[in-house]
């Protein structure tokens, strides 16, 4: 756990923007790695929370005790606001028909431990693209941005094993 080490080497030679792991807030940190700045705080994602559901004492977007655990819903409205769009990926297709040049960003929804083990969490994680078509994984919960060799194997691999992908890109674009 720490704070935003933005630049920070990763074993892919380049540098990027990776915050780690705070709270409940795997979501804020893989919109901030996404974008490769600190685009989101969490008073941003709560005020998108309180947009969606205005009641007082209880919000369905976020956890119950205000540590983040915020849900699709939220991830959907916050890259809404920089003109991008959110597609779910059929795990069921193979990861090869992404059109990866029209991809913004990936963003998969896997489970993580909880504290209670009658609790299931889920965890985000962000994959990019760079310098053509090489991947990293900017996962908050990895010490440095790590890279992916192969993209398609990454994802199959996440999916066959029931978890979530989301693909990031411009409302206009078709990416699958």
């Amino acid at each position: 756990m720490g704070p935003p080490t933005p630049n920070t080497p990763s074993n892919s030679g380049f540098k990027f923007y990776h915050e780690r792991q705070k709270k409940q807030l795997c979501l804020l940190h893989a919109l901030n790695n996404l974008f490769q700045a600190p685009r989101f705080s969490k008073n941003d994602l709560d005020r998108l929370c309180e947009q969606m559901d205005k009641s007082a004492w209880w919000n369905a977007h976020r956890s119950f005790i205000g540590l983040g655990d915020y849900d699709a819903n939220v991830l959907m409205a916050a890259v809404d606001k920089f003109g991008y769009t959110c597609t779910w990926f059929d795990r069921r297709s193979d990861p090869k028909i992404i059109q990866h040049e029209k991809i913004f960003g990936y963003i998969f929804n896997v489970p993580s431990e909880s504290f209670f083990p009658f609790i299931k969490k889920r965890h985000w994680l962000s994959v990019i693209r760079f310098n053509g078509n090489q991947f990293v994984n900017l996962d908050s919960k990895l010490s440095y941005p790590q890279r992916v060799n192969n993209f398609n194997q990454f994802a199959e691999d996440l999916l066959t094993n029931g978890n979530t992908l989301i693909l990031i890109h411009k409302r206009e674009d078709v990416c699958i």
